[in-house]
């Protein structure tokens, strides 16, 4: 009965072999059909609009979908031919080896969690859910762009697919002349021969035959006559097949046919605009302007060295070779030209379809997967291991801890297997007897001999609780670390007794900071967790198992912080990572691989001061570098990966890479905000040491608030912590404005100064640079006045905004009438640089030495010296260059500073909360100038 039948549908479907599992449970719809032991007829759309409808079984892929479309369509190439599903969100490529009954699934689960979140609408949504999604067939990949196929089938569908390119979606650089072409060939596909005199309202669809940007710059009455005559003109007397060939032949010659487009915004500084289309074709990749789909740049795959796909942000970062060459057309002559990009190497773009791109990047060139894979597990030729390699290896890691024992590091294990075969020796007969002398042999045999001592068990992995240090360490410390392993073993999931547990991921990391607190600010304990850790990665029976990866986890984060500074150990600790990365099978060889990158990014690095962040520890545990973002005085920010170990400098180039500024330039530096202040960091500070600082800040300020409610506000407002690039140091030979990166940087961060009133400015300049503002963003001044307080508050204090005069500002911003958005730009920094101190970083400062100035002052920092000047002035009070400056002291809220000679000092003791920025600035100041005299004099 039915059990038989159900009994045999499982056995004629238990041999289905995929490449992968099911993702999702059972749909509705597939419960409903595996109940009649059905499938689901699932409707196929084409960009004509027709369907067709064809059996989906449970185990079919979107790739035996399109074999079943195929032999319906009798379409005999499939190349090229994908499913797309179609949701309100979006359209999406479905993966050749996805189940089409997982999408189904997941639309289904995608409906259920709208209607919980909106009851209210859960008619509407049941009413409209089945019909939003769908599944699209359409070409994906375009190889042979240029060649019209011989299968009439294959014809049909890509003409339905370059009608939809040209009226729906306005790839192509189409002019209203080629559109009404094009159109007459459509309407003769669609409305048959002219001569059958169609009626007029078949052509009030005038969106089903142009594009928007065409149809609109006429009445749709004026259009039905221009595409009945269009009809009669280009599509009279040719049959349908021809038709769509011609149509086809002339969507052919644009560049951009056979390109898939993706909108995204630039994240960088260049001369175009930023929301820009990004093209992916059979060639290589495009940058193309939405308006007119004019090509900016366009580079080969063999030009690109890597995309990486950000982890965190919608973002795709694409980093050229460095020698490469833009074919660019060119608009006046339309000859394609080629165009050396020097500093230009890395692009980030911005945009929810990185996955898309990325899949279809490495369907045209395989050889850019690399972003898929783990960052550091990147596939490259390696020498094949020989068991001579293994052997020398192992030997190596023998020798390093006999090095060990012959110098004292270790402490001697207990010794309890001689106390065993003594306390139970009258218990044993012979037989028994030599059985455990012979397995102790083979042990022997099998890990090397037993030295001084010291048993293989005691380098090897322990399930159970150690009872002594591993190393010679005093009473206090072993407690310390005792205490330490079991909280490994806990991490690694093994309770006291052996047990497996769960704990959930925070908790881990709190175990992981835990361990990494108690260890990393004394050497004795460093060197004691190393050797717990390299014996807990030692020999595990199941390389691949969890219990062995969290320990290879917690190695790894332990190389990325802090390495041991006993020398032996750290020899050992190499010889282990190198022995065990030779393992290309199992996870533990990756782990170990990806270790011993840390242990030598680590090496030679600052001292970190903080444990690592739950940030830190997740990327690290998971094999990924560590990502922040970074802003800029514009407001925009880049996420970017680095290292744990990596430094500000580090970081810093990175970024400079990324935005396109060149490498050559000087003065920037990165800063972290913390609420309202800032600090500059130095070129050797660790970033991740810097964002484990703020998470034990915001950790403090929020048990601060638990405690204190009513304190709500202010933590809030101090929580606030973020990296920002910008310019640091202000020499004239660290200024090049003939870079635009460069030139946009400074004009965002001057913009910023004027905002927060570290400019002086008369009412004269604030109506002028509110006009060039106004050039800037709005071109042309109108016949009508404009408010201008919108533009004002982008570019002057907010005391200035309320009070504009915009008559004033109207009559200058028509003086500037024809000004290119460069030619205001410069006009803009050129009355900046007006002031002499335009460069120097200003700081608030409160002084009582003396009654002859007032007691808020502005100090300025410069490549010149120290400037005192009158609050929100540009009356200079004093001026101290660094010459006469012999020394100066910070505090917490006082800065005191000598100046003069050695016989005549005078003191300034000034009041501010930046008393250290402002001691550090003048610091690198001086230096640098003191360098450069030092060299102008032996040059002399």
């Amino acid at each position: 009965g039915k059990l038989r039948q159900y009994a045999q549908w499982c056995f004629d479907n238990c041999k289905c072999t995929k490449v992968s599992s099911r993702l999702f449970p059972p749909s509705s719809v597939e419960i409903a059909a595996m109940r009649r032991l059905g499938t689901i007829v699932c409707r196929f759309f084409f960009l004509d609009g027709r369907t067709k409808a064809i059996d989906v079984h449970p185990t079919d892929t979107a790739a035996d979908a399109v074999v079943k479309l195929a032999e319906k369509l009798n379409l005999t190439n499939t190349e090229g031919w994908a499913i797309f599903q179609s949701r309100p969100d979006g359209e999406e490529h479905i993966k050749s080896f996805d189940y089409l009954y997982d999408i189904i699934a997941a639309w289904e689960l995608k409906q259920v969690k709208s209607q919980t979140i909106s009851n209210a609408n859960r008619k509407v949504a049941n009413c409209s859910g089945s019909g939003e999604n769908r599944f699209v067939f359409k070409k994906r990949l375009f190889k042979s762009t240029r060649e019209l196929s011989q299968d009439p089938v294959e014809v049909n569908l890509l003409y339905a697919q370059a009608v939809y390119s040209v009226v729906k979606c306005d790839e192509f650089p189409v002019s209203e002349k080629v559109a009404l072409q094009l159109a007459g060939l459509q309407a003769q596909v669609a409305l048959g021969d002219p001569s059958n005199q169609p009626k007029l309202e078949y052509y009030n669809d005038i969106n089903n035959f142009l594009p928007e940007r065409i149809s609109k710059t006429r009445e749709q009455q004026f259009w039905i006559p221009i595409l009945a005559q269009a009809h009669r003109q280009y599509g009279a007397s040719r049959n349908e097949l021809t038709a769509k060939v011609l149509y086809l032949s002339c969507v052919m010659q644009y560049p951009l046919y056979g390109t898939t487009m993706f909108n995204v915004i630039y994240k960088g500084y260049w001369n175009h605009v930023n929301n820009i289309i990004f093209g992916i074709n059979y060639e290589g990749i495009m940058f193309i302007q939405p308006e007119d789909k004019y090509i900016l740049y366009q580079f080969k795959y063999s030009d690109i060295e890597s995309i990486m796909l950000d982890p965190s942000d919608s973002f795709i970062t694409i980093t050229l070779n460095r020698q490469i060459h833009d074919r660019q057309i060119s608009k006046q002559s339309e000859k394609v030209v080629n165009v050396t990009i020097e500093a230009q190497r890395c692009f980030v773009l911005e945009t929810s379809q990185k996955n898309e791109i990325g899949s279809l990047i490495i369907s045209y060139y395989p050889s850019l997967s690399n972003w898929i894979m783990n960052n550091f597990e990147i596939s490259r030729k390696t020498k094949g291991i020989t068991n001579e390699d293994r052997t020398r290896l192992y030997q190596n890691v023998v020798l390093c801890r006999r090095q060990l024992v012959d110098l004292e590091v270790l402490r001697r294990p207990q010794e309890a297997s001689g106390g065993f075969f003594r306390n139970t020796l009258r218990k044993l007969s012979k037989h028994r007897l030599e059985k455990l002398r012979a397995e102790e042999g083979s042990n022997v045999q099998e890990h090397g001999e037993t030295y001084k001592g010291f048993h293989h068990s005691f380098w090897a992995f322990s399930r159970q609780q150690i009872s002594q240090s591993l190393s010679r360490i005093t009473d206090q410390d072993e407690a310390i670390m005792l205490q330490v392993f079991q909280a490994i073993l806990t991490y690694s999931g093994l309770g006291i007794s052996g047990d497996t547990i769960q704990r959930a991921e925070d908790e881990h990391v709190t175990i992981v900071q835990s361990i990494m607190d108690k260890c990393m600010r004394k050497e004795s304990l460093i060197n004691e967790l190393y050797l717990q850790l390299i014996k807990q990665t030692t020999d595990h029976p199941d390389p691949n198992s969890r219990v062995n990866l969290r320990h290879w986890a917690l190695l790894s984060l332990a190389c990325s912080v802090v390495l041991p500074p006993v020398k032996s150990i750290r020899k050992y600790l190499i010889g282990h990572l190198k022995r065990c990365a030779s393992d290309y099978i199992t996870e533990e060889g990756k782990f170990a691989r990806f270790a011993e990158k840390c242990f030598f990014k680590t090496q030679g690095t600052r001292r970190r001061q903080w444990p690592p962040s739950r940030e830190e520890i997740l990327c690290t545990v998971n094999r990924r570098p560590c990502y922040a973002r970074f802003y800029f005085m514009d407001g925009q920010f880049y996420s970017i990966e680095f290292h744990p170990s990596s430094t500000a400098l580090e970081v810093m180039e990175i970024i400079k890479r990324k935005i396109g500024l060149q490498q050559n330039s000087m003065g920037y530096a990165i800063y972290e905000v913390l609420g309202n202040t800032e600090r500059s960091l130095l070129f050797e500070e660790k970033l991740a040491d810097v964002m484990a600082k703020w998470e034990k800040y915001r950790n403090a300020s929020q048990q601060g608030l638990l405690a204190t409610p009513s304190l709500s506000g202010n933590t809030c407002r101090h929580s606030h912590y973020m990296f920002l690039f910008k310019k640091h140091l202000f020499f004239d030979d660290y200024i090049n404005l003939d870079d635009p990166v460069e030139k946009e940087l400074l004009y965002h961060q001057v913009l910023h100064s004027l905002r927060s009133e570290r400019f002086p400015i008369s009412e004269i300049e604030a109506i002028m640079l509110t006009a060039l503002q106004g050039q800037l963003e709005t071109a042309d001044c109108g016949e009508v006045i404009r408010d201008y307080r919108v533009i004002a508050s982008h570019c002057l204090p907010p005391r200035f905004v309320p009070n504009i005069p915009h008559e004033a500002v109207a009559m200058h911003h028509q003086s500037l009438r024809g000004m290119l958005p460069a030619e205001a730009k410069k006009s803009f920094l050129n009355l900046i640089q007006s002031w002499p101190l335009h460069r120097a970083t200003i700081f608030d400062v409160m002084q009582s030495f003396t009654s002859n100035w007032p007691r808020i002052l502005w100090l300025a920092v410069d490549q010149n010296g120290i400037h005192l000047l009158e609050h929100r002035s540009r009356n200079v009070l004093c001026t101290h260059d660094y010459e006469s400056i012999i020394s100066y002291s910070p505090n917490m809220n006082s800065l005191m500073i000598f100046t003069g000679t050695e016989k005549k000092q005078s003191k300034v003791i000034l009041s501010t909360s930046q008393a250290f920025q402002i001691a550090t600035l003048i610091k690198e100041y001086s230096e640098i100038v003191k360098t450069r005299k030092t060299i102008s004099q032996m040059i002399i």
